[in-house]
């Protein structure tokens, strides 16, 4: 049975439909994800590696300085280049004996912003 739309037969336009079936839809999503979801695993665990690289390096460093002000204890404010990408930036306040330290690690890229903070208070006594 056919009917007349327009200017075709409706049962011409049922036989010569185009697209896609829903086995042929299903196909494409499965090879896609089969795709996407494990590169996506991997760029995911690529930056999240990175990531923990500089907060281990930054705390390296920061726990490096701090040391270094306790052995000597040098009570001076200054910021230094560790190396091509890593900043430190040492803070002492003294109060007669009391000595606040506070030792701040930056990236290169981020001298607004520390990656870590280390802070403490130590007495130090003077032989006089």
């Amino acid at each position: 049975m056919s009917y007349w739309i327009g200017m075709k037969w409706i049962s011409d336009i049922v036989r010569n439909e185009e697209g896609y079936s829903l086995v042929e839809s299903l196909v494409a999503m499965a090879i896609l994800l089969t795709v996407l979801v494990p590169s996506t695993m991997f760029l995911t665990y690529i930056g999240n590696n990175v990531l923990a690289k500089d907060k281990i390096t930054s705390f390296n460093h920061a726990r490096n300085q701090m040391e270094y002000i306790l052995a000597t204890q040098n009570d001076s404010t200054l910021t230094k280049q560790i190396d091509s990408n890593w900043w430190v930036k040492q803070s002492v306040v003294k109060e007669r004996n009391l000595r606040e330290i506070k030792v701040e690690v930056f990236k290169n890229d981020t001298l607004s912003d520390p990656m870590i903070t280390l802070q403490t208070a130590r007495l130090w006594y003077s032989e006089n």
